[in-house]
């Protein structure tokens, strides 16, 4: 009996870093959340907080892996409370993706509500939230591991972790 093993690692959902961005108030600007490694994902949802006193979202672009006819989205934004979150689905014959590339899962548009805002971009986990929590699903509803970069904006170089 053979037993073969994945070695590729599992997704990791990113977001840009745009340090030595410096942007005056009323700029809008884009961030592109991006997976790379996914595997045989039929559904997937995103949890992004932020300072809602520097930035607020504009509006979003799904990406073209997960758009069309057979497509459901589903969208809470709350710019007052500093959270984007985008459920997206593909059924009746579309999906799953799978691509060791990096993929846009959604672009947002946001606009700076402050001169030279500073802003970290965070992926709400399952562990912070059962309920709301970034997820990537199979197409039999089974939860996927992911990892996750969080992004950030400012003047000055990104904080360590």
């Amino acid at each position: 009996m053979a037993l073969h093993g994945d070695a590729t690692s599992p997704p990791n959902l990113a977001l840009p870093d745009l340090s030595g961005h410096c942007l005056g108030q009323g700029a809008t600007f884009t961030t592109a959340v991006t997976a790379s490694n996914l595997t045989n994902t039929q559904s997937w949802q995103v949890n992004i907080t932020f300072d809602p006193g520097a930035i607020a979202t504009m509006r979003y672009t799904i990406g073209s892996a997960f758009t069309g006819q057979n497509t459901i989205s589903g969208v809470k934004n709350s710019t007052n409370a500093g959270h984007f979150l985008l459920g997206v689905s593909l059924y009746n014959g579309a999906g799953p993706v799978t691509t060791a590339n990096s993929i846009t899962l959604v672009t947002i548009t946001w606009k700076t509500l402050v001169y030279h805002a500073t802003v970290t971009f965070h992926f709400v986990t399952l562990t912070e939230n059962p309920l709301s929590g970034t997820k990537l699903l199979d197409p039999r509803v089974n939860l996927q591991s992911y990892t996750t970069t969080d992004g950030f904006l400012g003047c000055q170089l990104r904080p360590s972790p």
